[in-house]
């Protein structure tokens, strides 16, 4: 007969004990197997209808009596058009002479891209040149719907704004730089090299006529 006390048996391996109970190795040698706590998540189980995805309603298309053309006729609209926007906000268009200019802000259409590629060297030269992009929270619902987010983007052109005190700058540079090369071709042109005769002989060819205004 073979004593059971020289080969002890195991403890039961976790997963293969009976239904109902667990192994635990804290309880004592000999202790009755304790029972597995309820898990409500097993036990009750969620029902098939709530697993279903909802339905949501299909949205129906209504007749509207109340909608009204906002435009009438077969006219061209220009939307580079800002002139509205001018107005409000640049009104004596940068003319010292109607206004202070220091209140103002310009606006200008900026090339965006070309050939559906951005050009980021021309980009950051308007930046370098003062000018920032105007963003559609600016103007809600004016280049797009209401809501809309990012820059003012219309056919490959972007929107722009800068003061009107960096325009006025950038124009005086402008015709500073065109006097000052028209005075260097005067010069050039007028001079006359050794061995030849002069080049141009500068006139002035206007001349004015006197015209009868009747007598009303």
């Amino acid at each position: 007969m073979v004593d059971n006390t020289l080969f002890p048996s195991h403890p039961p391996i976790p997963g293969l004990q009976e239904a109902g109970t667990f192994y635990d190795p804290k309880r004592s040698p000999g202790a009755p197997p304790r029972a597995a706590e309820p898990n409500p998540a097993r036990d009750n189980p969620r029902e098939a209808s709530e697993l279903r995805p909802e339905q949501r309603e299909t949205t129906r298309l209504v007749l509207d009596r109340t909608r009204e053309r906002l435009r009438e006729g077969g006219a061209n609209v220009d939307p580079f058009n800002i002139d509205d926007i001018k107005k409000q906000y640049a009104p004596t268009n940068g003319d010292p002479r109607k206004g202070n200019i220091d209140n103002e802000i310009d606006f200008n259409w900026k090339r965006y891209e070309c050939l559906g590629k951005a050009d980021y060297s021309e980009q950051r030269d308007y930046y370098l040149q003062g000018w920032r992009p105007i963003l559609h929270s600016m103007f809600p619902g004016r280049f797009g719907p209401e809501g809309l987010e990012g820059p003012v983007i219309v056919k490959d052109m972007i929107l722009m704004e800068r003061p009107m005190r960096l325009t006025a700058k950038a124009r005086a540079d402008e015709i500073d730089a065109a006097t000052r090369m028209m005075r260097v071709n005067r010069e050039t042109v007028g001079v006359t090299p050794e061995g030849s005769a002069p080049r141009v002989v500068y006139a002035n060819k206007t001349s004015r006529e006197n015209v009868e205004i009747p007598d009303e």
